[in-house]
């Protein structure tokens, strides 16, 4: 799941979470020799009154990607939230939108009281510590402040690179605002919980935060953003590949504007998965705004911002049954005037009364998100995940016979999984991908993440970790690298065909006559019912076609459009939900 600063929430294959924040202080590089910046104290605390928050790029646009622009800058509206309460002046600045940033931040940060930021595991880790040592160089005195899930779960790194002066550790949104209040009262940081800071050179975790209620928090101060900004970047995203795009809603007219917004309605969540961090950030915690307050706010936000699809970015928005009926019917008693989605267990699904599901769709849900993450029984026990695994087609079904769409994920390469099992993994992605048509179900290679069991697991069988925040920001959340975890050559192209198979039977495919995209089609359904991937033929011939009548994206997007060069294709590895795989040059071989 990412983290952002107050709110622990969604997981990224399409679901992503929200985030709660530690914070450090600066640590040596050593561990003996001097800091790169001198410990806060008394002397160097500024009694500015502007605090600068600002939210790295989740992906690298100078690899061609970038995220949807529906995904707004919650981690750090909601720590927000407290000091713009007590009076500060809080700037946000959000590379996402702000393509000036740097302009920006060099312009604010001057006579600032902090700077605060925030990131999840992937590039966003690398950007906002090229962003902070930035930062530290020009204005060597100014505390900065870093939250998250990545820094939640690897909070040293933070001060051995120079760059921190405090990681919030957990909850984030109280943490924040005491860490507003003593440096402007100019006193130690040792008085704030949750908290890793320096003290004599040396890591000083202070004590413990206590999860509290979700519902006690201010709304966010959504007068920090220009939502404009993040509309006009979905309805005219450029040429860059969108990661973590949801789909349209199926009933939405065609040619509608889609005018896309995201919020969180809840801390944490009961899962013991080993693969996620959740369980040691929240400690399984779950505090959510009651179903009719949640409806209620977001009816007010759309007054304001007229948005007509929302997606919730909590981590695991369904485990209420009654909250999740009384949101609905509060939307459902106001006319369901938007497009709503969220996170959903394949077993919650399961358990919920067939008029509890009538809600969801009365009420205007197009997309619930599940995390299956694995194909057996067995494997499902290794995780703690322990989903029935005959409740994967029942609760797709469910959604699916209502009108609304899945986002189904799946994972192989667990430490010390076996092929049989990853194999039954791609067997049940492909079976539900073929009976569920216009439904995702993506398969992910594992990630070892910090502050998992998995993690340790991975180490111990021989998992190399990055070492630097530059390293670990080279690890997209489901990164198509497979040396670090061993994939079998087998199940790995296996699982690359199944990619290109998913993609020609969701109709993704542009280029070509539509009696030869129809033939694919047709021959990918074939491959996804039967299991069986061998001599892709078409996946060749398609690769040929595309390749002698000049359509691949180094061809569409390799120019220049009034006099700006455009980023070009997309060059990371990664694997995005039903991305086209076979539009990356280097894979036409690979694929097949």
């Amino acid at each position: 799941m990412p983290i952002t600063w107050g709110t622990i929430g969604a997981r990224p294959r399409s679901r992503s979470l929200g985030f709660s924040i530690r914070l450090h202080s600066s640590v040596s590089h050593n561990g003996t020799s001097p800091p790169l910046h001198p410990p806060l104290g008394p002397h160097m605390i500024q009694r500015k009154k502007r605090i600068v928050l600002f939210l790295p790029h989740r992906a690298d646009p100078d690899e061609g990607v970038r995220v949807a622009a529906d995904l707004l800058p919650l981690e750090l509206l909601q720590i927000a939230a407290w000091p713009v309460e007590d009076g500060y002046e809080v700037v946000l600045i959000d590379a996402m939108v702000h393509d000036d940033y740097m302009e920006q931040l060099m312009e604010v940060c001057d006579g600032a009281m902090l700077f605060a930021t925030s990131c999840i595991l992937g590039f966003q880790v690398a950007h906002g510590a090229r962003i902070a040592k930035a930062i530290r160089e020009r204005f060597p005195s100014l505390p900065i402040i870093w939250g998250g899930w990545f820094p939640s779960v690897a909070p040293e790194l933070y001060f051995e690179e120079g760059i921190a002066d405090a990681v919030a550790l957990g909850q984030g949104e109280i943490t924040f605002r005491e860490i507003v209040q003593a440096i402007d009262a100019g006193e130690s940081l040792e008085s704030v919980n949750g908290l890793l800071i320096e003290r004599d050179g040396k890591p000083f975790y202070t004590p413990h935060r206590e999860v509290v209620g979700f519902d006690k928090f201010p709304d966010a101060p959504w007068h920090l953003i220009n939502y404009e900004d993040y509309v006009e970047r979905q309805q005219n995203p450029g040429p860059w590949k969108m990661r973590h795009k949801y789909p349209d809603p199926w009933e939405m007219p065609a040619g509608t504007p889609v005018r896309g917004f995201s919020y969180f309605s809840s801390f944490g969540c009961p899962e013991p998965c080993t693969f996620c961090c959740s369980p040691m950030v929240t400690g399984r915690r779950w505090k959510a705004i009651p179903g009719k307050q949640t409806a209620e706010r977001l009816l007010e936000l759309h007054d304001r911002f007229k948005f007509n699809v929302m997606r919730f970015q909590d981590a695991n928005f369904g485990v209420a049954e009654k909250r999740s009926n009384q949101f609905c019917d509060t939307l459902t008693e106001a006319g369901s005037p938007f497009w709503w989605s969220g996170c959903y267990e394949v077993e919650t699904i399961a358990r919920y009364k067939a008029e509890s599901l009538d809600k969801l769709k009365e009420s205007n849900c197009h997309m619930v998100s599940f995390g299956a993450e694995a194909g057996s029984a067995e494997q499902q026990a290794v995780i703690k995940k322990n989903i029935d695994t005959g409740h994967f087609e029942s609760s797709i079904r469910e959604m699916y016979d209502r009108g609304i769409t899945t986002g189904c994920s799946w994972i192989i390469g667990y430490p010390g999984e076996t092929e049989e099992s990853m194999f039954e993994t791609l067997r049940r992605a492909s079976e539900m991908k073929y009976k569920f048509p216009r439904a995702a179900s993506d398969v992910f290679p594992f990630r070892p993440i910090p502050g998992t069991e998995d993690f340790d697991k991975a180490v111990r069988l021989g998992y190399k970790a990055p070492r630097t925040l530059e390293e670990w920001g080279g690890c997209l959340e489901y990164r198509e690298s497979f040396d670090d975890i061993h994939i079998p050559e087998d199940v790995l192209r296996t699982w690359k065909r199944y990619g290109v198979a998913s993609t020609f039977y969701d109709g993704l495919v542009m280029e070509g006559a539509e009696w030869f995209r129809a033939v694919l089609k047709r021959v990918s359904g074939w491959r996804l019912k039967t299991g069986r991937y061998g001599f892709p033929i078409e996946h060749k011939a398609f690769h040929s076609y595309v390749k002698m009548t000049k359509q691949t994206k180094a061809d569409k997007l390799g120019q220049k459009t009034e006099a700006v060069e455009l980023p070009g294709i997309d060059r990371t590895v990664g694997v995005t939900t039903s991305a086209p795989v076979y539009s990356r040059p280097s894979d036409s071989s690979e694929a097949s």
